[in-house]
């Protein structure tokens, strides 16, 4: 994970008590976004969660980002994408620069 901080690691169970099923990492990135990237323990897949510090609806621009990985949920400020070791840092960059624009938009309207 390039370019974030890394802010806690959990291991993660279905219900309490039970043997842990995923590691999460929580990251963060300034004042653009922040979330988790939750690896699964049993098949490696990986879901990035990423939380906008900028206020807008994710699910409006979507359709026109083009991300390495799949997009499989967006609301609000909220976005979650599936992920490969080779994709995650690729769309990390590209939110970093995506939001980047937009704060400056923002600012200059």
């Amino acid at each position: 994970m390039k370019g974030v901080e890394v802010t806690d690691v959990k291991d993660v169970s279905r219900k309490p008590g039970e043997k842990p099923f995923a590691t999460e990492i929580f990251y963060k990135k300034g004042d653009l976004f922040n979330g988790k990237l939750h690896v699964r323990k049993s098949d490696g897949k990986m879901y990035l969660s990423i939380i906008s510090k900028i206020p807008f609806n994710w699910k409006n621009l979507v359709g026109n980002m083009k991300f390495a990985g799949q997009v499989v949920d967006s609301a609000g400020g909220l976005l979650w994408l599936k992920e490969t070791e080779n994709t995650l840092n690729i769309d990390l960059e590209y939110i970093e620069k995506y939001l980047n624009e937009l704060k400056e938009k923002k600012v200059s309207q």
